[in-house]
């Protein structure tokens, strides 16, 4: 098992594998009374939701994309199948580590119903042969959701409700230089709780982008070498380095719409079927979206984004 191929050399590369984790029964532990506590809107009917999901995963197969699933690696860890028997967050993969060049961070989940899921993916990240570079740990915070790349030598992390100061700056310390030649630290305005709600690259010059939250705050653009960042307005940043933007209003950033994934550089992408006018727009510029319905999967605020960790991408 650990001998597959991994290394994560850009956010919009070709997509060749991905961590998941396929709902079980820890999705009826969410209650009206702790759904907070795990962030759903609601509790959610499970055969629905599972039904929601193998759609997805139906579309990531059918793109040529290989699911690799977390139950699968850790089938023969007790500890670990019982852990998430009992945790109904842990389908969102992505928040829980990010796969770099040279390996893995383990992050720090800011939500109580999410402390220690990090540590169940690390066992599994070991078992398929991915070394751990490091983790952000409390008092840091920081989540794979917050944290994405523009081109291949940035790594992008956000500030924001789900993350502090000395967690993207735990992530620059371990990825600056041999992983990344800039990183750029982006602070989101309250009630924004990661980057991929407002930006998510799609090609080398090409972004989906909701910019008035985005641009509000100065970021600081850091370059391996150098002791002092760079101050700069993100839209200044996308600009610099050539990026058009496809503009999403309000109502589209809350629904989501955005949460989509690139399989294929520059051809392909999979999203929700409700984000019916983005995958207009991007067929515009020669964008194939495959979609699935999200009525249900949607109620514990994530998609197909959150949903997939990245493993190997070229």
């Amino acid at each position: 098992m650990g001998n597959m191929s991994w290394g994560v050399k850009s956010a919009h590369g070709n997509l060749k594998s991905v961590l998941m984790h396929r709902p079980g029964v820890e999705i009826d532990v969410v209650t009206e009374e702790n759904k907070k506590v795990f962030n759903f809107d609601e509790p959610v009917n499970r055969e629905i939701f599972q039904s929601e999901y193998d759609i997805m995963v139906e579309q990531f197969n059918s793109h040529g994309v290989d699911p690799v699933f977390l139950t699968d690696v850790l089938k023969d860890d007790e500890d670990s199948i019982n852990y998430i028997k009992h945790r109904p967050n842990m389908t969102y993969t992505r928040d829980l580590a990010a796969v770099f060049k040279t390996g893995a961070v383990l992050m720090g989940p800011h939500l109580l119903g999410r402390w220690g899921d990090q540590d169940i993916v690390g066992r599994a990240l070991k078992k398929l042969g991915i070394p751990i570079l490091g983790s952000i740990d409390c008092p840091s915070f920081l989540e794979g959701g917050g944290v994405t790349m523009i081109g291949d030598n940035t790594v992008v992390a956000s500030i924001c409700d789900r993350a502090n100061q000395s967690g993207t700056r735990d992530l620059r310390n371990l990825v600056l230089g041999e992983n990344a030649k800039y990183f750029l630290e982006v602070p989101l305005p309250p009630g924004h709780i990661h980057i991929d709600g407002l930006y998510m690259t799609l090609d080398d010059d090409l972004a989906i982008c909701h910019s008035p939250d985005l641009n509000i705050l100065p970021c600081r653009l850091y370059q391996a070498g150098q002791s002092e960042p760079r101050h700069i307005m993100f839209n200044e940043f996308l600009s610099e380095r050539g990026i058009k933007v496809i503009e999403i209003n309000e109502q589209e950033m809350r629904g989501g719409h955005l949460n989509l994934v690139v399989t294929h550089q520059g051809k392909k992408a999979i999203g929700f079927e409700c984000a019916g006018r983005l995958s207009k727009e991007m067929a515009k510029y020669g964008w194939e979206v495959s979609t699935f319905p999200s009525d249900t999967l949607f109620k514990g605020n994530g998609g197909a984004h959150c949903m997939t960790m990245p493993m190997h991408v070229t």
